[in-house]
């Protein structure tokens, strides 16, 4: 009987292998002061969103401008096309703000009772 004892691994296919099953594992259950922070952090991304989006629009028109200065008879148009980019950019942080703000009134009831449910449980 040659029977021999054979162990082989390999740490790539561990690798993978765990890749695949965190695919198909439930995530455990968030903890109030994970969904606190999930929360606080979700305010900022949509005046994000919005602030990237109108500051590409200026920053387009702002090139466009730049593109008809370049052409000797659209002196003017270029000028006036340049200048209105430019405002629609400078207003990007504005709508960040008043994106934020609004989020942040909306979601302000589930951060306060958060807030308070963890300061109760640790409070000494």
């Amino acid at each position: 009987m040659d029977e021999k004892f054979r162990y082989t691994y390999s740490a790539k296919t561990h690798d993978e292998v765990a890749q695949i099953r965190e695919k198909y594992e439930m995530p455990a259950p968030a903890g109030k002061l994970d969904q606190l922070r999930a929360l606080d952090k979700s305010c900022e991304r949509p005046g994000t969103i919005a602030a990237v989006i109108v500051g590409v629009i200026g920053t387009l028109m702002m090139g466009g401008g730049m593109a008809l200065i370049m052409e000797t008879s659209l002196f003017v148009p270029g000028i006036v096309l340049g200048v209105i980019g430019l405002g629609i950019m400078a207003a990007a942080l504005p709508v960040f703000r008043m994106v934020t703000a609004r989020r942040r009134r909306e979601i302000a009831p589930e951060i306060l009772r958060l807030s308070r449910e963890i300061e109760d449980e640790h409070a000494v």
